[in-house]
């Protein structure tokens, strides 16, 4: 799909709620239907007048589209507008973003379908509140598809077209396909939308981009129409990539002074290197009075974070700013301050299920205003935490007012956020549009929460797309790669490895444990380490220290089985070249590895066998290109790939999950060979090396490693039943 189609289609747009005119007395006018759109010049109808402008990118294949709305006499918009283009989406599969972090993204084809929550559950559970279903018509027919803030066309090519949004501050964009009807639609919500007399305003501009498994150098265009705002700015850098510790997934609501202490305790004395340290809902008499901290905190904040810091670990503390409790005491003295429903100034607007319920703040009453600025002001200023995480930000935008749309208020309700945050302390955002956030928070959530399970079926069925669920999260971690770094470092939420109040079976474990730090750039912990076993704990040191993956691609090639494609700068002048497969279906899967190049002779193959006090001996650790593997349900393989017989070459480690991130740097001298590791590097770890042609047996006879003499082991080949792989090893 060229983007040039866009050009050479004509697009129609319309208007199908009836929009009110500025006049003297209010009138209104027809709705608009099928409007037949002039390029570069306007079309008028009914006092409203549209222009559409096609700006060709530089240096790629691309262009941007625009769709300028202006009003004579000033209109007030009282529902959506689409614009429509006939296209040829045959073989195509769609990106579905949903609506906010929770909300599940993937790719989707002709025979899919995306389903509202059923009108009963939605009665009794309120979870409908948590998406779009109730303002954007999720239609559940075969094949009509829908994506939020962007989307991408990718065919069997991995040819890519991508469309995204450039005009997220002037409202919810989403874009929908019919696959039966060859149509794709721009449908901008620009309900509550008022123009001022001969106001014109860009309501629709799209970025739309072109290229063959180029997904990665699109996302970097995209990203660089987006302003910087974030404390830990660039998108290579390498202080964005940290794990870390929080209290919600053992402890949730009933986390106090003491656990903290017992968890960070644990934590330093196993002498793990985290980073943050973040203490989550629990601290507060009630959601909303952030400042009423809770008998189980005795000694207050400011403590905690003293005693957090001086290990040289950040502290970190959940808030939900815009979330007001129903027994809160802003509830009682502050009334003014909550935000009311659309039709009736008198009732104060329910925005989620959550303890028990919660109504919103109004981003807009100064009064409120006013409060957040002291909340931050102590939380950052005289408790002294690092970093924020910020929940339940939806909730600020939950209806459109005061003449903006409700993107246009969430954009406002995260830009004020970041101001009175400041430039230097770190925003990790959650429950919260993706696109308003894009480089202004320092790290998003980009999935549902995950769960001490994999699955919960039956919301599965009733269709709740932010259902709390391991495999949930996961498909979404999946489906938004892209992001991390260039938007935000994407928070893929947490690993749970223990064994204790946990159904997720080991395979299960090592998969969310792997593809979160493959994918992710903030990575937590939400156990109590003094409980692990040495197997839970072998895992655990296996992710030190963090990866900080360059992803190329992540494609589901089949359902439910993804193919991760993604290097390692290991020095300056060193790059490893990995692929990982995970398998998230029921069943077994059989794989066939990519073929030889020039950067690939033979894969070194690591999974959940290797990070066990009782491994699979069986496995093969070599794998011949082009020849088959096999995965468990729910397991996952990394493949490290290994350049044909030269010098020295690292052929495989144990101690990590991506094997080779322990290492700081292999040299060799003469006949004498140095390995370094990584500072925090924790675990030990067999080394695999190989030297000249590793596929003859000690032809490097008279070898020293970390001044020993080498001892080298064979191992034998899948694939190549009489080939063995001859390595020098050590163990450190």
């Amino acid at each position: 799909m060229n983007p040039e189609i866009f050009k050479t289609t004509t697009p129609t747009v319309s208007v199908p709620n009836r929009p009110h005119i500025h006049d003297g007395v209010l009138g209104a006018l027809h709705a608009l239907s099928g409007l037949t759109l002039n390029t570069n010049k306007a079309t008028e109808q009914d006092g409203l007048s549209f222009k559409t402008n096609y700006e060709p990118v530089s240096g790629q294949t691309g262009l941007i589209l625009t769709l300028s709305v202006k009003s004579e006499k000033g209109v007030d918009l009282c529902g959506p507008l689409e614009m429509k283009f006939d296209m040829n989406l045959k073989d195509m599969k769609m990106h579905a973003n949903g609506f906010q972090s929770w909300s599940q993204a993937k790719e989707m084809g002709c025979d899919d379908r995306i389903q509202k929550i059923r009108s009963t559950v939605a009665w009794y559970t309120q979870f409908h509140l948590q998406g779009d279903y109730d303002y954007f018509e999720h239609t559940g027919e075969k094949g009509q598809i829908h994506s939020s803030s962007y989307t991408h066309f990718r065919d069997i090519k991995n040819n890519l077209t991508f469309i995204g949004s450039l005009a997220e501050d002037s409202g919810y964009t989403y874009f929908k396909c019919d696959f039966s009807a060859n149509t794709f639609t721009i449908h901008k919500d620009a309900a509550g939308k008022t123009l001022k007399p001969n106001q014109e305003i860009d309501l629709i501009k799209v970025l739309i981009l072109h290229g063959n498994d180029q997904e990665s150098q699109i996302w970097d265009t995209y990203a660089s129409y987006f302003k910087d705002e974030r404390s830990i700015s660039g998108d290579d850098n390498p202080e964005r990539h940290v794990n870390g510790w929080t209290s919600w997934y053992y402890y949730y609501g009933d986390v106090s002074e003491e656990i903290v202490m017992k968890n960070l305790n644990a934590i330093i004395e196993r002498k793990y290197p985290i980073n943050i340290f973040q203490i989550d809902d629990g601290f507060q008499t009630a959601i909303g009075d952030w400042l009423s901290i809770n008998n189980k905190f005795p000694n207050g904040m400011k403590n905690l974070v003293s005693k957090i810091s001086k290990h040289g670990i950040k502290a970190g503390l959940w808030l939900a700013p815009y979330a007001i409790g129903f027994n809160s005491r802003i509830v009682k003295e502050h009334p003014d301050w909550i935000l009311k429903e659309e039709n009736d100034s008198r009732k104060m607007l329910v925005a989620g299920p959550n303890w028990g319920g919660f109504y919103a703040l109004d981003l807009y009453n100064e009064g409120a205003r006013e409060y957040l600025r002291d909340v931050f002001n102590t939380v950052l200023n005289k408790w002294g935490f690092d970093m924020v995480k910020l929940d339940f930000l939806f909730a600020a935008a939950m209806i459109p007012r005061l003449g903006k749309t409700r993107g246009e208020i969430m954009w406002d309700a995260v830009n004020f956020l970041r101001e009175i945050i400041g430039p230097t302390k770190i925003i990790l955002g959650c429950g919260v549009p993706l696109a308003p956030s894009w480089r202004k928070v320092d790290y998003c959530r980009i999935g549902s929460d995950v769960a001490p399970w994999w699955e919960d079926t039956k919301l599965k069925m009733l269709h709740v797309r932010e259902r709390v669920s391991t495999a949930n999260s996961l498909v979404s971690t999946l489906n938004r790669w892209a992001m991390s770094d260039r938007m935000f470092g994407n928070d893929p939420d947490v690993m749970i490895l223990r064994s204790k109040s946990n159904k997720l079976k080991p395979d299960e474990k090592y998969t969310l444990c792997t593809v979160n730090n493959i994918l992710g750039a903030l990575v937590f912990i939400s156990d109590d380490v003094s409980e692990y076993t040495e197997a839970e704990h072998m895992l655990y040191s296996a992710t030190f220290p963090k990866v900080q993956a360059k992803v190329k691609s992540v494609i589901e090639f089949r359902e439910e089985l993804y193919c991760i494609h993604f290097h390692v700068h290991h020095t300056k002048d060193t790059v490893y070249q990995y692929t990982t497969y995970v398998n998230l279906s029921g069943e077994k899967q059989s794989i066939y590895l990519p073929a030889a190049d020039k950067d690939t002779h033979l894969y070194f193959a690591t999974d959940n066998d290797m990070h066990t006090d009782d491994p699979d001996t069986k496995e093969y650790l070599f794998y011949q290109p082009s020849t088959v593997a096999h995965l468990k349900p729910h397991e996952t393989k990394t493949f490290k790939h290994i350049p044909p017989p030269g010098t020295i070459h690292l052929m495989g480690t144990t101690g990590h999950i991506v094997p080779g991130t322990e290492i700081e740097n292999i040299t060799k001298g003469g006949e004498s060979v140095t390995v370094d590791f990584m500072p925090t590097r924790i675990r030990t770890t067999k080394v695999l090396l190989g030297v000249g042609n590793y596929q003859e047996k000690n032809s490097a006879g008279g070898l020293t490693v970390n001044g020993k003499p080498a001892v080298y082991e064979s191992f034998a080949i899948s694939g190549q039943d009489r080939s063995k792989v001859y390595a020098a090893v050590i163990q450190q």
